[in-house]
């Protein structure tokens, strides 16, 4: 992906790997971020400073039983009027879904998918 400012970044998705939990790596032109759901570890290339954060979520909002934490997060938001059950507002959570589309919609095609805000 190229963003608005001539940054790239580079994404690629696997699944069915052997009986390990989620991990997201996200390398860009000047670095790298690397999580499993507990941890961040962000890597800066041009300065070599390696930052590791805790990000641990809470049981309903994590990922690694799929669905049904996800539904069960909205359901409650819902039931109760508290958004803090869900992890992001329905615009952030667009935003992503619209890369992921259009980042499919590229592969499909052999095309480049411009986004607009």
């Amino acid at each position: 992906m190229e963003l608005a400012d001539g940054a790239t970044i580079s994404f690629t998705m696997t699944a069915f790997t052997p009986a390990e939990q989620r991990k997201t790596r996200l390398f860009g032109t000047h670095g790298y971020i690397d999580g499993d759901g507990a941890r961040l570890r962000l890597v800066d290339f041009r300065t070599g400073e390696d930052t590791t954060m805790d990000v641990a979520a809470s049981p309903s909002a994590d990922h690694s039983d799929g669905d049904a934490a996800l539904v069960s997060a909205f359901v409650s938001a819902v039931a109760t009027g508290d958004p803090s059950w869900l992890r992001s507002d329905v615009t952030t959570s667009l935003a992503g879904h619209r890369v992921v589309w259009a980042a499919e919609q590229a592969r499909r095609n052999g095309t480049v998918v411009t986004l607009g805000s």
